[in-house]
């Protein structure tokens, strides 16, 4: 990835913000968006009221501000995987890999993202879903491109690539959903993603 050189300002500026970000995404992920309010945010925070609007002009756009961060961070890790792997069984695994851990990692922002990419809540209206949609377009683009080479490669079955696509969103990402909201005591990260891709590649039918 090309670097871009910014100055002490920009980057005061950027870690402002994620601080802002960082002290809001509890509120809306626990108490939802109408019952937040930027003074619950601004003491968290440890910012004035008046100080937060340097930075974000609402509680609205700190909250787009932490779906696009969720976006942004998975194309980052996509096209990671797209880089650093040949074979189509080494992509699926670094990807899931890498999102199941920045996932974990970054729980109360990823409901968020899922609630708002399965619109469960909203009470949030601003947010423009198609907008959302358009930019979560890009990851899978990368995600079917890869599906074809598969299949072109024989790796993997013919199947119809954003099919494909679509499935595994809806089989990740509301499974992340489900470990985040109901923790299983002793859950080990690497047998849940063994577990998962062994899904995807062996199915469940015994042979």
């Amino acid at each position: 990835m090309e670097e871009i050189s910014l100055s002490r300002k920009e980057r005061e500026r950027i870690f402002r913000r994620k601080e802002i970000m960082d002290a809001a995404v509890k509120f809306f992920a626990e108490k939802g968006f109408g019952s937040t309010t930027l003074e619950e945010i601004a003491g968290t925070a440890e910012f004035g009221k008046g100080t937060l609007y340097n930075y974000f002009q609402g509680k609205e756009e700190i909250y787009k501000a932490i779906i696009d961060d969720v976006i942004e961070n998975d194309e980052e890790i996509i096209k990671r995987a797209d880089l650093d792997s040949k074979s189509f069984g080494e992509f699926v695994e670094k990807y899931t890999r890498d999102l199941f851990d920045y996932c974990l990692k970054n729980k109360y922002s990823v409901l968020l993202f899922v609630r708002e990419i399965a619109r469960f809540d909203r009470n949030y209206s601003n947010l423009n879903h198609q907008e959302l949609i358009q930019k979560y377009s890009k990851i899978k683009e990368i995600f079917a491109k890869r599906i074809e080479n598969g299949i072109k490669s024989k790796e993997i079955k013919k199947f119809n690539a954003q099919k494909l696509v679509v499935l595994y969103d809806h089989m990740i990402f509301p499974y992340i959903h489900h470990l985040i909201v109901c923790p299983e005591p002793g859950m080990k990260t690497d047998e849940e993603i063994n577990f998962i891709l062994s899904v995807l590649f062996e199915g469940i039918k015994s042979k």
